[in-house]
């Protein structure tokens, strides 16, 4: 693997993102809302279908030998090593509701190492990418971008909070029916318990404000990797940490802690009650 391999890959998904989010935000702001229950009772809309549709041809016409995985269709397998893992419209209820939560996730894995992710918020109109090295970078004002060369001179250099005392810190969450259904409510109220307030942000939207310094720590008990999949670089990158509620660094087991690295252990141990020390380092 090359950092030019890499940082090919993250300016075509830049562009490719940037645009399926303007085509999902045109649902949100005007188009109207078609919804689909699917089989495991989660809706699905055109704006899904749309998004999804338009980063699969943009990838694949440039990268055919790359793998995709995506939560609306079928995996697509590949040779090159790099797997592309996307959520076209993360928070879709929220979507549906007219609630400004939800975004277009983009993650890119070499050899099951995250190594790039890209999130667009369309209607809070935030922008924000990382890979690695390189730092992760913000645009909170999209309004009068129109393409991703002008996101990218008006960045800005994105930092985790400086909080290190847990008792003080703030945290997000989707929302607490989650950690019941998860049989994970009692890790919340520890969790909750240890610091000063806790807010139902919820979806991507909550991982984003940590990455970019407005909240301290995001919390989810049941999540898929294409929930979460750019988070691990672009936390990384602005000085925070992703892990499960174990400590372990993977986006794999179903559970995430985002934080901005200096609570971690202590919220790892919270949401556990008394474990031996955990070496998170």
């Amino acid at each position: 693997m090359t950092d030019k391999a890499i940082q090919s890959r993250l300016a075509l998904a830049l562009d490719a993102t940037f645009d399926a989010g303007k085509a999902i935000a045109e649902y949100y702001f005007g188009m109207g809302i078609d919804v689909v229950w699917k089989g495991d009772g989660s809706p699905v809309t055109q704006a899904d279908e749309r998004g999804e549709k338009i980063l699969r041809e943009r990838i694949g016409s440039v990268f055919p030998d790359d793998a995709i995985v995506g939560e609306e269709h079928d995996d697509e397998h590949g040779s090159s090593g790099f797997k592309w893992i996307i959520d076209p419209l993360d928070g879709t209820e929220a979507f549906i509701r007219k609630i400004p939560i939800f975004g277009t996730l983009v993650g890119l894995e070499h050899k099951g190492e995250i190594v790039a992710g890209i999130v667009f918020m369309p209607a809070q109109r935030e922008f924000a990418w990382a890979s690695r090295g390189k730092g992760c970078w913000w645009v909170q004002d999209t309004t009068h971008a129109y393409d991703v060369e002008t996101l990218r001179e008006r960045a800005i250099r994105a930092q985790v909070s400086p909080h290190d005392d847990l008792s003080e810190a703030m945290i997000c969450t989707t929302g607490q029916g989650a950690f019941h259904r998860a049989g994970q409510v009692g890790a919340f109220l520890k969790l909750r318990d240890a610091t000063r307030k806790d807010r139902g942000f919820g979806h991507c939207w909550s991982h984003l404000l940590v990455a970019t310094g407005r909240m301290d720590i995001s919390i989810e008990p049941k999540i898929n990797p294409w929930d979460i999949a750019p988070f691990s670089i672009l936390l990384e990158e602005a000085g925070g940490k992703l892990t499960d509620f174990s400590g372990e660094e993977t986006i794999y087991t179903g559970n995430v802690v985002c934080s901005n690295g200096t609570l971690h252990k202590a919220a790892i141990k919270a949401l556990n009650g008394k474990l031996p020390k955990l070496d998170l380092k």
